[in-house]
Formats: C-alpha cells, structure tokens, sequence
C-alpha cells in the first residue's frame, strides 16, 4: 500500500501569509515610520496583525509600530489599548511602558501613566532614555498628588487607578450605546469620590438616551455644583427644553479630550 504524503504549509503555525510577505510589510512599515506617514504605519502593521500571531515577533513589532502610531494620530484610547497588549507579551520593555504612559496621560488615566513612568525607568539602561523619563516624572507626579489630594487626605494612587479606569470603561460603554451599563459604571466613579463635574455630565448623557429627562437635569445641575464653569454641563442643561421634545439628538457631546494633542509628538519613543 503506497503512503498518502500531505504537503506540508510552508507558513508558520497560526500564520496566514509567507515569511517573505509579511517581512515585505514589516520593511514598508518601518520605512513608513521613518518618513512618520503614521496613517501608512497604522495600516500595514494592522495587515501584519491580520496575517500573524501577536505573540510571534512580527506580531510583537507591529503591535510597537500600530500602538505608537496610534499616539501620533491622536487616536489615544486605541493607542492604550494596543500598547496594553504589546505590554503582556513584552513586560520587560522600557520604551513600551513609556510609551503607554504617554498614552495613559491623554486618556486621563493619570495614576496609570506615573506607574507606567515608574516602571520604565526601573527597566531602562540607556542614559539618554533614562534621562527624559525622569524628566517627565516630577510632571507626573506633581498631577497624581494634585488628583489625589482633590479626593481627600486617604485617598490612595490605586484608588485614583481603579476610578479613572472605571471612567474610561463607562466612556467605552458609552460608545458603545451600552447606556445602562454606562450609568451603573459612571455610578461607581462617583461613589469612589464625587469631587469632578465630568461623570455626572456622562451620567447625563446616559439618562439622556433613556428618556429619564428629569435625572439627567439632576445630574447636569450636580455637575455644575461642583464647577460651575463647566461649559459642557451648562450648554446641555440649557438644551434641556429642546432635548424634552427632540430627543436626544439635540444633545452636545460629552467626551472631550485632556490635553492639546501635539505634545505626544514631541515626547513619543519611535520603536523601531
């Protein structure tokens, strides 16, 4: 009886393109990042990941390039997200932690963004780097003090993690139309420490989307109890009577960023 011989894939195990392809791609990506055509960047590493496993080293590589390019397009919170996952696969890297520090910073996850600081200088060996880490430390540590002090004299930098966490997960439920889920989210920032107008007025939002006019009135008028100035909170409370009989269409959005967004481009580490 002659033997059935299966022809064996020339391609990895979990990769769905040649080696010959993807390292095309991967010397386009890395000639995109120098020429900083970060939209290109964005592009090919996102290929990459389509074609090989992130924990292959390609795949390592591109979720670097895809998170740093992310940064520079100002697109912070997918930029987090990619970094976070570059992050479980590469622990041992200074430039990521920094990088996503960076990333943390802009999506108001200020707790996070000092450890992530702290975390890569205990790793970094070259001066240079190790130099403008520190440099931006005091920085961060001037506003995580400030943060925390706002929310009382016991208020820990692991509350102050868990509940800009928390507001950022309620953000992404939001988005998401998730309004219920939002709210009870929203709900629990509050409870950790009512000191910022921010989550009421998303918590507005929410009840907004669910017809519950009057608490969102509510919340909107908490929100302006404590900051009064809040332009966001006192622009959709008096679009309140033209929400009651619209809907919520009528309402101003209440995401807004941190911070102008060209300083990244000066501080950002370019993998390569």
């Amino acid at each position: 009886m002659s033997k059935k011989h299966t022809k064996k894939s020339a391609n990895p195990r979990g990769w769905k393109a040649s080696y010959a392809q993807v390292e095309r791609w991967m010397i386009e990506t890395e000639a995109a990042l120098r020429a900083q055509n970060f939209k290109l960047v964005k592009a090919l590493a996102q290929k990459v990941l389509r074609h090989v496993p992130s924990a292959s080293a390609p795949g390592k590589d591109a979720l670097n390039y895809l998170g740093t390019a992310l940064a520079m397009l100002q697109e912070y919170e997918a930029s987090y997200q990619v970094l976070s996952e570059a992050l479980a696969l590469q622990p041992e890297n200074a430039e990521l932690w920094y990088n996503r520090s960076l990333s943390a910073r802009f999506t108001v996850r200020f707790g996070q963004s000092l450890r992530d600081l702290e975390q890569a200088i205990a790793l970094e060996d070259d001066e240079k780097l190790l130099a403008m880490y520190t440099e931006q430390l005091g920085f961060m540590r001037k506003i995580t003090a400030e943060d925390m002090a706002l929310r009382g004299p016991d208020f820990t930098l692991d509350q102050l993690i868990e509940q800009q966490h928390l507001f950022n997960q309620a953000i992404a439920l939001f988005e998401k139309r998730q309004y219920t889920e939002a709210e009870r989210v929203l709900k629990q920032v509050i409870e950790m420490a009512d000191v910022l107008p921010q989550p009421w007025a998303n918590l507005a939002g929410c009840y907004m989307w669910q017809q519950r006019y009057d608490e969102a009135e509510a919340a909107l008028k908490r929100a302006l109890e404590i900051d009064p100035t809040y332009e966001l909170a006192q622009e959709n409370l008096q679009m309140m009577p033209i929400i009651r009989q619209r809907g919520v269409s009528a309402l101003t959005t209440t995401i807004k960023p941190a911070f102008a967004g060209e300083q990244i481009r000066q501080d950002l580490i370019i993998l390569e």
